[in-house]
Protein backbone atom coordinates (compact mmCIF):
# COMPACT_ATOMS: atom_id res chain seq x y z
CA UNK A 1 0.00 0.00 0.00
CA UNK A 2 1.39 3.40 -1.01
CA UNK A 3 2.08 5.85 1.82
CA UNK A 4 0.00 9.01 1.75
CA UNK A 5 2.33 12.01 1.74
CA UNK A 6 1.54 15.64 2.47
CA UNK A 7 3.94 18.57 2.36
CA UNK A 8 4.44 21.90 4.06
CA UNK A 9 6.82 24.21 2.13
CA UNK A 10 8.89 26.58 4.26
CA UNK A 11 11.48 29.32 3.88
CA UNK A 12 14.22 29.99 6.43
CA UNK A 13 16.18 33.24 6.42
CA UNK A 14 19.85 33.50 7.34
CA UNK A 15 21.68 36.69 8.21
CA UNK A 16 24.11 36.12 5.34
CA UNK A 17 25.40 33.53 2.89
CA UNK A 18 26.00 30.13 4.46
CA UNK A 19 28.75 28.80 2.19
CA UNK A 20 31.23 29.93 -0.42
CA UNK A 21 29.03 28.77 -3.31
CA UNK A 22 25.84 30.52 -2.27
CA UNK A 23 25.04 34.21 -1.95
CA UNK A 24 21.39 33.79 -0.97
CA UNK A 25 19.85 34.31 2.45
CA UNK A 26 16.46 32.72 1.71
CA UNK A 27 16.51 28.94 2.02
CA UNK A 28 13.51 26.93 0.92
CA UNK A 29 12.56 23.37 1.69
CA UNK A 30 9.56 21.23 2.55
CA UNK A 31 8.49 19.21 5.53
CA UNK A 32 6.85 15.93 4.64
CA UNK A 33 4.12 14.19 6.61
CA UNK A 34 3.80 10.51 5.80
CA UNK A 35 0.97 8.22 6.87
CA UNK A 36 2.59 5.03 8.14
CA UNK A 37 -0.30 2.66 8.83
CA UNK A 38 -2.40 5.31 10.52
CA UNK A 39 0.39 7.19 12.31
CA UNK A 40 2.03 10.28 10.88
CA UNK A 41 5.81 10.53 10.69
CA UNK A 42 7.70 13.62 9.62
CA UNK A 43 10.83 14.49 7.69
CA UNK A 44 12.51 17.38 5.89
CA UNK A 45 13.71 17.89 2.32
CA UNK A 46 16.11 20.83 2.17
CA UNK A 47 18.11 20.98 -1.07
CA UNK A 48 21.33 22.90 -1.70
CA UNK A 49 21.37 23.11 -5.52
CA UNK A 50 24.66 25.06 -5.35
CA UNK A 51 26.25 21.92 -3.91
CA UNK A 52 24.73 19.52 -6.42
CA UNK A 53 21.27 18.70 -5.07
CA UNK A 54 18.22 18.52 -7.29
CA UNK A 55 15.87 21.45 -6.73
CA UNK A 56 12.97 21.27 -4.31
CA UNK A 57 10.50 21.10 -7.19
CA UNK A 58 12.42 18.20 -8.73
CA UNK A 59 12.58 16.38 -5.39
CA UNK A 60 8.85 16.73 -4.83
CA UNK A 61 7.86 15.89 -8.41
CA UNK A 62 9.83 12.65 -8.29
CA UNK A 63 8.49 11.81 -4.83
CA UNK A 64 4.92 12.28 -6.10
CA UNK A 65 5.69 9.72 -8.81
CA UNK A 66 7.13 7.27 -6.29
CA UNK A 67 10.75 7.93 -7.22
CA UNK A 68 13.36 8.93 -4.66
CA UNK A 69 16.29 11.30 -4.71
CA UNK A 70 19.00 11.00 -2.09
CA UNK A 71 17.32 13.69 0.00
CA UNK A 72 13.77 12.37 -0.27
CA UNK A 73 14.86 8.79 0.48
CA UNK A 74 16.52 9.94 3.70
CA UNK A 75 13.49 12.07 4.58
CA UNK A 76 11.30 8.99 4.18
CA UNK A 77 13.67 7.04 6.45
CA UNK A 78 13.30 9.83 8.98
CA UNK A 79 9.50 9.72 8.75
CA UNK A 80 9.41 5.95 9.35
CA UNK A 81 11.52 6.18 12.49
CA UNK A 82 9.56 9.20 13.68
CA UNK A 83 6.21 7.44 13.15
CA UNK A 84 7.39 4.31 14.96
CA UNK A 85 8.30 6.35 18.04
CA UNK A 86 5.08 8.38 17.90
CA UNK A 87 3.10 5.14 17.74
CA UNK A 88 4.77 4.09 20.99
CA UNK A 89 4.33 7.53 22.52
CA UNK A 90 8.07 8.00 23.17
CA UNK A 91 10.87 10.31 22.09
CA UNK A 92 13.36 8.96 19.57
CA UNK A 93 16.09 10.27 21.88
CA UNK A 94 15.02 8.18 24.86
CA UNK A 95 18.05 6.33 26.28
CA UNK A 96 20.50 7.99 23.88
CA UNK A 97 23.21 10.61 24.40
CA UNK A 98 23.73 13.15 21.63
CA UNK A 99 27.46 14.00 21.21
CA UNK A 100 28.58 17.57 21.78
CA UNK A 101 28.89 19.92 18.82
CA UNK A 102 31.04 22.67 17.45
CA UNK A 103 29.52 26.08 16.77
CA UNK A 104 28.84 26.81 13.09
CA UNK A 105 29.41 30.55 12.84
CA UNK A 106 29.25 33.43 10.41
CA UNK A 107 32.17 35.85 10.14
CA UNK A 108 30.68 38.06 12.82
CA UNK A 109 32.33 39.19 16.07
CA UNK A 110 29.12 39.02 18.09
CA UNK A 111 28.62 35.38 17.04
CA UNK A 112 32.00 34.50 18.50
CA UNK A 113 31.31 36.33 21.75
CA UNK A 114 28.03 34.43 22.14
CA UNK A 115 29.58 31.06 21.22
CA UNK A 116 32.39 31.37 23.76
CA UNK A 117 30.01 32.58 26.46
CA UNK A 118 27.74 29.56 25.96
CA UNK A 119 30.59 27.07 26.24
CA UNK A 120 31.61 26.15 22.70
CA UNK A 121 35.27 25.15 22.47
CA UNK A 122 35.32 24.27 18.76
CA UNK A 123 34.08 26.51 15.95
CA UNK A 124 33.48 25.90 12.28
CA UNK A 125 33.47 28.66 9.68
CA UNK A 126 32.90 28.65 5.94
CA UNK A 127 35.78 30.05 3.93
CA UNK A 128 36.65 30.51 0.26
CA UNK A 129 34.48 33.44 -0.79
CA UNK A 130 36.89 36.25 0.26
CA UNK A 131 40.09 34.52 1.43
CA UNK A 132 42.02 37.67 2.41
CA UNK A 133 39.16 39.04 4.51
CA UNK A 134 38.48 35.64 6.04
CA UNK A 135 42.11 35.08 6.98
CA UNK A 136 42.24 38.46 8.70
CA UNK A 137 39.02 37.83 10.63
CA UNK A 138 40.13 34.36 11.75
CA UNK A 139 43.49 35.71 12.94
CA UNK A 140 41.74 38.39 15.01
CA UNK A 141 39.33 35.96 16.62
CA UNK A 142 42.04 33.37 17.25
CA UNK A 143 44.05 35.99 19.13
CA UNK A 144 41.00 36.94 21.21
CA UNK A 145 40.11 33.30 21.92
CA UNK A 146 43.32 31.23 21.89
CA UNK A 147 41.47 28.34 23.55
CA UNK A 148 39.25 27.79 20.50
CA UNK A 149 39.79 24.95 18.06
CA UNK A 150 38.99 25.77 14.43
CA UNK A 151 37.44 23.81 11.58
CA UNK A 152 37.55 25.45 8.16
CA UNK A 153 35.06 24.39 5.47
CA UNK A 154 36.01 25.42 1.93
CA UNK A 155 33.00 23.80 0.20
CA UNK A 156 35.33 22.79 -2.68
CA UNK A 157 35.61 26.42 -3.77
CA UNK A 158 39.38 26.95 -4.15
CA UNK A 159 42.28 25.26 -5.89
CA UNK A 160 45.22 23.85 -3.95
CA UNK A 161 47.36 26.97 -4.38
CA UNK A 162 44.63 29.27 -3.04
CA UNK A 163 43.99 26.98 -0.06
CA UNK A 164 47.66 26.97 0.86
CA UNK A 165 47.82 30.75 0.45
CA UNK A 166 44.96 31.26 2.90
CA UNK A 167 46.57 28.93 5.43
CA UNK A 168 49.88 30.76 5.02
CA UNK A 169 48.12 34.07 5.73
CA UNK A 170 46.81 32.69 9.01
CA UNK A 171 50.27 32.24 10.47
CA UNK A 172 51.75 29.39 12.46
CA UNK A 173 50.00 30.06 15.77
CA UNK A 174 46.55 30.01 14.19
CA UNK A 175 47.36 26.98 12.04
CA UNK A 176 48.22 25.09 15.22
CA UNK A 177 44.64 25.67 16.39
CA UNK A 178 43.06 24.15 13.26
CA UNK A 179 41.47 20.74 13.78
CA UNK A 180 40.88 20.08 10.08
CA UNK A 181 40.16 21.65 6.70
CA UNK A 182 37.04 20.32 4.98
CA UNK A 183 36.46 19.88 1.23
CA UNK A 184 39.52 22.03 0.72
CA UNK A 185 40.00 21.56 -3.01
CA UNK A 186 37.81 21.90 -6.07
CA UNK A 187 35.07 19.32 -6.69
CA UNK A 188 36.29 16.06 -8.17
CA UNK A 189 39.52 16.10 -6.15
CA UNK A 190 38.26 15.33 -2.66
CA UNK A 191 37.86 11.52 -3.00
CA UNK A 192 41.63 11.24 -3.21
CA UNK A 193 42.78 13.75 -0.60
CA UNK A 194 45.57 12.83 1.75
CA UNK A 195 45.20 12.44 5.50
CA UNK A 196 47.24 15.62 5.93
CA UNK A 197 47.05 18.68 3.73
CA UNK A 198 49.12 21.87 3.57
CA UNK A 199 51.15 22.45 6.74
CA UNK A 200 50.19 18.91 7.82
CA UNK A 201 46.67 19.97 8.76
CA UNK A 202 44.22 17.02 8.75
CA UNK A 203 41.87 16.95 5.77
CA UNK A 204 38.17 16.13 5.92
CA UNK A 205 35.86 14.83 3.20
CA UNK A 206 32.19 15.78 3.21
CA UNK A 207 29.83 15.37 0.25
CA UNK A 208 31.94 12.73 -1.47
CA UNK A 209 32.60 10.74 1.69
CA UNK A 210 30.90 7.57 0.41
CA UNK A 211 33.30 7.44 -2.56
CA UNK A 212 36.40 8.62 -0.72
CA UNK A 213 39.24 6.21 -1.24
CA UNK A 214 42.33 8.15 -0.26
CA UNK A 215 43.98 8.61 3.09
CA UNK A 216 41.71 11.43 4.24
CA UNK A 217 41.77 12.01 7.98
CA UNK A 218 38.18 12.91 8.88
CA UNK A 219 34.84 11.82 7.43
CA UNK A 220 32.01 14.36 7.66
CA UNK A 221 28.68 12.53 7.58
CA UNK A 222 25.36 14.24 6.90
CA UNK A 223 22.34 12.07 7.76
CA UNK A 224 20.27 14.13 5.30
CA UNK A 225 22.42 12.49 2.61
CA UNK A 226 24.12 9.48 4.17
CA UNK A 227 23.14 6.46 6.23
CA UNK A 228 25.79 6.77 8.97
CA UNK A 229 26.24 3.27 10.40
CA UNK A 230 27.59 1.48 7.27
CA UNK A 231 30.01 4.36 6.74
CA UNK A 232 31.11 4.25 10.36
CA UNK A 233 31.96 0.56 10.12
CA UNK A 234 34.39 1.35 7.30
CA UNK A 235 35.73 4.45 9.02
CA UNK A 236 36.40 2.46 12.20
CA UNK A 237 38.24 -0.24 10.25
CA UNK A 238 40.39 2.42 8.57
CA UNK A 239 41.23 4.10 11.88
CA UNK A 240 39.75 7.46 10.91
CA UNK A 241 37.41 9.74 12.85
CA UNK A 242 33.92 10.90 11.96
CA UNK A 243 32.01 14.14 12.46
CA UNK A 244 28.23 14.04 12.00
CA UNK A 245 26.54 17.28 11.03
CA UNK A 246 23.17 18.69 10.14
CA UNK A 247 22.43 19.88 6.61
CA UNK A 248 21.91 23.48 7.77
CA UNK A 249 18.23 22.76 7.31
CA UNK A 250 14.90 22.89 9.13
CA UNK A 251 14.95 21.94 12.84
CA UNK A 252 13.08 18.71 11.98
CA UNK A 253 15.96 17.69 9.70
CA UNK A 254 18.46 18.98 12.24
CA UNK A 255 16.84 16.79 14.90
CA UNK A 256 17.01 13.77 12.60
CA UNK A 257 20.76 14.38 12.23
CA UNK A 258 21.10 14.61 16.02
CA UNK A 259 19.24 11.32 16.48
CA UNK A 260 21.47 9.60 13.92
CA UNK A 261 24.51 11.09 15.69
CA UNK A 262 23.30 9.74 19.02
CA UNK A 263 22.91 6.24 17.58
CA UNK A 264 26.33 6.50 15.96
CA UNK A 265 27.94 7.70 19.18
CA UNK A 266 26.40 4.73 21.03
CA UNK A 267 27.71 2.25 18.45
CA UNK A 268 31.11 3.86 17.75
CA UNK A 269 32.06 6.06 20.74
CA UNK A 270 35.74 6.03 19.83
CA UNK A 271 35.12 7.09 16.24
CA UNK A 272 32.49 9.83 16.49
CA UNK A 273 34.16 13.15 17.28
CA UNK A 274 32.70 16.53 18.23
CA UNK A 275 29.80 16.94 15.81
CA UNK A 276 28.08 19.82 14.00
CA UNK A 277 24.45 19.55 15.02
CA UNK A 278 23.80 23.08 16.30
CA UNK A 279 22.83 25.10 13.23
CA UNK A 280 19.41 26.58 14.05
CA UNK A 281 21.10 29.75 15.29
CA UNK A 282 22.14 30.56 11.72
CA UNK A 283 18.55 31.45 10.87
CA UNK A 284 16.01 33.99 12.01
CA UNK A 285 14.11 32.56 14.94
CA UNK A 286 10.71 30.96 14.47
CA UNK A 287 8.63 28.58 16.59
CA UNK A 288 10.64 25.56 15.47
CA UNK A 289 14.09 27.05 16.12
CA UNK A 290 12.82 28.39 19.45
CA UNK A 291 11.76 24.86 20.42
CA UNK A 292 15.42 23.78 20.25
CA UNK A 293 16.47 26.54 22.63
CA UNK A 294 19.51 28.77 22.63
CA UNK A 295 22.42 27.29 20.63
CA UNK A 296 24.73 25.43 23.01
CA UNK A 297 27.32 22.64 22.60
CA UNK A 298 24.81 20.06 23.88
CA UNK A 299 21.83 19.40 21.61
CA UNK A 300 18.53 19.56 23.47
CA UNK A 301 15.72 17.77 21.59
CA UNK A 302 12.37 19.46 21.24
CA UNK A 303 9.69 18.21 23.62
CA UNK A 304 7.27 15.59 22.41
CA UNK A 305 7.17 12.16 20.82
CA UNK A 306 9.33 11.00 17.92
CA UNK A 307 11.55 13.91 16.95
CA UNK A 308 9.33 16.27 18.98
CA UNK A 309 7.54 19.45 17.86
CA UNK A 310 4.19 17.62 18.24
CA UNK A 311 1.86 20.61 18.53
CA UNK A 312 3.76 22.71 16.00
CA UNK A 313 3.64 19.97 13.37
CA UNK A 314 -0.05 19.32 13.96
CA UNK A 315 -0.85 23.02 13.58
CA UNK A 316 0.77 23.44 10.17
CA UNK A 317 -1.25 23.55 6.92
CA UNK A 318 -0.51 20.38 4.95
CA UNK A 319 -1.08 19.87 1.23
CA UNK A 320 -1.41 16.37 -0.29
CA UNK A 321 1.52 15.62 -2.57
CA UNK A 322 0.29 14.91 -6.06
Amino acid sequence: MKNKISIHPYTMTSSGSLNAKSARSEHGGALIRVDHEGVFGYGSIHPWPELGDESLDENLAKLAEGHFTTLSARAMTCSRADAAARREGVSLFEGLVVPRSHATLMMDESDFVAAVQTGFTTVKVKVGRSPAMEAGFIREQAMLYPELTWRLDFNSSLDAEAVESLLTELGEEVRDQIDFIEDAFLSGVTPWVNALGPYDIPMAVDREVEDACGGYGVAVIKPALNEPLPLLERIAEEGKRAVITSYMDHPVGQSFAAWEAAKAFHAFPDVVDTCGLITHGLFEQDEFTAALGKPRPDFKPACGTGLGFDELLESLPWTPLS
